[in-house]
């Protein structure tokens, strides 16, 4: 992960010492010079947004569960009764049956982290894990 190049107390001098020299500031010069401001710090900005869609759905048993679509994601979140022992069924379908692109959490613990920087739907081959060799029979 790379560092941001400039601390946030910096980012908030350089405006703040931005809107003071001005004497009148419209609001597309404040998000030219804030959008420089976040470009020039090193952070990572999304380069495509996508639509939020969320709904509730009902099985035939009258069983709830809220679907959340984003992108080509899919989140079900809701009760399962075959989840022996499960309060809450969390599931993601994925548009390529991959996980590179998830981070998830629970309670604020990252359990997921989401691989970056791979530009392929399949696992690098260094990240790969190979089952053990089966025993030499002597």
């Amino acid at each position: 992960m790379t560092e941001a190049l400039h601390s946030d107390t910096v980012l908030v001098d350089r405006l703040t010492a931005w809107l003071n020299e001005q004497t009148e500031v419209s609001g597309g010069d404040a998000v030219e010079v804030i959008c420089e401001l976040i470009a020039e710090s090193g952070r990572p900005l999304l380069n495509e947004t996508w639509e939020v869609c969320a709904d509730v759905e009902q099985d035939r048993y009258g069983i709830s569960t809220a679907v959340t679509e984003v992108g080509g994601y899919q989140v079900r979140v809701g009760q399962d009764p075959d989840a022996a022992g499960a309060d809450v069924v969390v599931s993601i379908d994925t548009p390529d049956g991959d996980d590179f692109g998830l981070a998830i959490s629970v309670n604020g613990r990252r359990i997921l982290d989401p691989m970056t920087c791979t530009w392929r739907s399949s696992v690098p081959e260094d990240l790969q894990i190979t089952p053990p060799a089966p025993p030499r029979r002597r």
